[in-house]
């Protein structure tokens, strides 16, 4: 008998789907910056592509959480899917025909950036917590981001397979993101048959230019009201600022440091991705017991002697298992910073407040690449792990002094739990 969120068949086929579409995914986060360094050499070229594809994200996050209330959801992420497919489809496209250039390529992530925005936010915080109970929400998110770890074995492996297979270089490595179309199929599929129960609050008054400036300063004003919200805020942009442009810094490493080929990264970050699973699917069983805040202070402490761990070992080896240890600690940190966000905010706000974090946390994200790669420009990559460290144990410091060390969702689940029983029993004559 199935129990937890996997009760709901929904929910089932809805992270069914999210693991095939994460594999090809993750064949465009393996061939995108490998075509920018084929063709530039230059980690700030690599860089710059993760900060096109986070900028939307700081120009107008804000903005897209406010339409995200108003729309009609099954229909925005249906268009999102097809309108991200017909963009992944364009690179290799301007390839073959001739008309491919870097800024082509960063004006198209920077729209695909703008579609992956508009799906997470509607995603991560309308649909997952449609489709189960509030106290599944941990196992929820667990399973949901577990699916695309999984999809982080096989894709960057496929990938480095397909670019292999496709002759390698920049023909190769735009030939790829043809796999990366097909990301887009099975999410299309499940939102068209799937019902739409994620639909709960709609905001249905005018659109006008000031409604829509009450309703983004309504998102922003929640998450300034809220301690938690606060705290947590603070807690992901110094994370992220260390953590975002790791995977860029990574990749440049194994491929101009160590002269490995694509089919050789792929395997290392696939192999990576087998034991990232376990960061997700571990996440409930390391929180259990005890406040989820203590919980997230214990991973970043990982996160952060990882990352410190890359900066002194001198072999390629050692960087891809110090960079498995990270993203591992950093899984489990991810499902753990989504229940806040999940819990603490009202059905009829979690676009416009979920995209403003967003918008402010992005900054970081966007940040990241610049920092770590301009760090790598003056001091060296080892320098540059030795960054991303040290911003993790600032992160650490930063849980161990404000509310969120004493955060507890147990007391929630709990009674939760005390009612759904109580529920199911015939009222008696004393009753």
């Amino acid at each position: 008998m199935l129990r937890g969120p996997f009760r709901n068949p929904w929910f089932n086929s809805f992270v069914g789907a999210i693991g095939l579409s994460g594999v090809g995914a993750e064949v465009a986060h393996l061939a995108l910056p490998l075509l920018v360094l084929d063709l530039t050499h230059s980690i700030g070229a690599a860089a710059l592509l993760r900060i096109v594809q986070s900028l939307p994200y700081v120009v107008f996050g804000a903005l897209a959480g406010a339409l995200i209330d108003r729309m009609e959801k099954r229909r925005l992420l249906i268009g999102c899917d097809v309108v991200s497919a017909l963009l992944t489809a364009l690179i290799p496209i301007s390839v073959a025909a001739g008309f491919f250039s870097l800024e082509f390529l960063y004006v198209d992530a920077f729209l695909l950036g703008t579609m992956e925005l508009i799906w997470g936010v509607t995603t991560d915080f309308s649909v997952v917590p449609a489709l189960v109970a509030p106290q599944d929400l941990t196992a929820a998110n667990a399973a949901y981001l577990g699916a695309d770890r999984a999809a982080r074995i096989l894709g960057p492996t496929l990938g480095g397979l397909a670019i292999g297979a496709f002759g390698g270089g920049t023909l190769g490595d735009a030939n790829a993101m043809w796999l990366a179309v097909t990301a887009y199929l099975p999410t299309i599929a499940v939102f068209v048959v799937m019902p739409p129960v994620y639909n709960a609050g709609r905001v249905e008054r005018a659109l006008t230019v000031d409604h829509l400036r009450e309703e983004i300063q309504d998102g922003f004003r929640f998450i300034w009201r809220s301690a938690i919200l606060r705290a947590l805020l603070v807690l992901m942009f110094v994370s992220n600022l260390g953590g975002a442009g790791v995977q860029t810094l990574v990749i440049f490493v194994l491929r101009q440091e160590y002269n490995l080929d694509a089919t050789t990264i792929g395997f290392a970050l696939g192999l990576s991705g087998v034991v990232q699973i376990v960061g997700s699917a571990a996440a409930p069983l390391i929180a259990r017991g005890r406040p989820l805040g203590q919980t997230m202070l214990g991973v970043m402490v990982v996160v952060s002697l990882s990352s410190l761990a890359a900066a002194i070992t001198r072999e390629w080896q050692g960087v891809v298992a110090a960079y498995t240890a990270r993203q591992t600690g950093w899984a489990a940190h991810i499902v753990y910073c989504f229940l806040p966000r999940q819990r603490e905010v009202p059905v009829a706000l979690r676009g416009r407040v979920n995209a403003s974090f967003r918008t402010l946390v992005l900054i970081s994200n966007t940040t990241s690449p610049a920092l770590l790669s301009a760090v790598q420009g003056i001091a060296g990559s080892g320098s540059a792990f030795a960054v991303a460290g040290a911003l993790g144990l600032a992160s650490v410091f930063i849980t161990y002094f404000s509310p969120l060390l004493r955060y507890d969702v147990r007391e929630t689940e709990v009674s939760l739990e005390a009612v759904e029983p109580a529920a199911e029993v015939e009222p008696t004559p004393a009753d």
